[in-house]
């Protein structure tokens, strides 16, 4: 039965790849989808500019990494360092850092409320927040929490979901009147919030979003010319335009 889930994910990954990905030259993306919009505007930036497109694959940071692992076709990976290198241990040649994910303090449209220190209000409902034991924005909003002398006082009004999105999820259906999510995703679902207070950094351990080539890369040249691409001020312009 394990085997045969196996290869059933594994089957799934590799029609997530493009068609173009199996051609020899292709350099293929893969990153959380989290960061969709960015790498979508950074790939038709270098396009415009260089003539060269990239092959994107976005997914759940834990198909990303599978598919990276496994396939043999991914050059590229996109998201936070911690766990691409670290809990997945991508075997990596080269990276480079985009920028630093930001964690916010999101407020449901309609709420009344709509600063940090409503966190602190008792007449506030529930507060969202992604796995603090899996999700990196989990673990920083659990940091925040605890370094800013809220924990463990505020426990019984927080609601653990798995992901950033679903915290959004709650929000979006006032099911609870805050929640913390991350910069970019509050940029790409502003207009379905209340408002966003970004949080003070110090409060938390950084969180860096590199793009790696993998040592398994068929086309690590014309991948490193993508990520000398993404240290340009064109690129980071697109890159800080995106909430890192």
């Amino acid at each position: 039965m394990r085997f045969m889930r196996i290869c059933a994910l594994m089957l799934s990954l590799i029609l997530a790849l493009p068609a173009s990905a199996w051609a020899d030259g292709e350099v293929v993306l893969a990153a959380g989808a989290g960061y969709k919009k960015m790498v979508n505007a950074l790939n038709s930036a270098y396009e415009k500019k260089t003539g060269q497109t990239l092959d994107l694959i976005y997914g759940n940071m834990g198909r990303v990494t599978t598919l990276a692992k496994e396939s043999g076709k991914v050059d590229i990976v996109l998201g936070d360092q911690q766990f691409l290198l670290k809990r997945a241990a991508l075997p990596v040649t080269e990276k480079t850092e985009l920028g630093r994910g930001k964690l916010v303090l999101a407020f449901a449209k309609g709420s009344k409320f709509s600063k940090v220190s409503d966190l602190d209000n008792t007449e506030a409902g529930r507060i969202a927040m992604p796995d603090t034991s899996k999700a990196i924005y989990g673990k920083a909003a659990r940091e925040y929490l605890t370094k800013t002398g809220r924990l463990p006082g505020i426990k019984p009004r927080l609601v653990e979901v798995a992901t950033v999105p679903q915290v959004f999820s709650y929000l979006a259906t006032n099911e609870v009147d805050m929640g913390f999510i991350n910069l970019t995703h509050a940029l790409n679902v502003k207009d379905k919030l209340g408002g966003y207070v970004v949080l003070d950094e110090k409060d938390y351990s950084p969180i860096s979003i590199i793009a790696a080539i993998l040592e398994t890369s068929p086309n690590k040249e014309k991948a490193k010319a993508f990520l000398d691409f993404v240290k340009t001020d064109e690129a980071q312009a697109i890159v800080r335009a995106n909430g890192l």
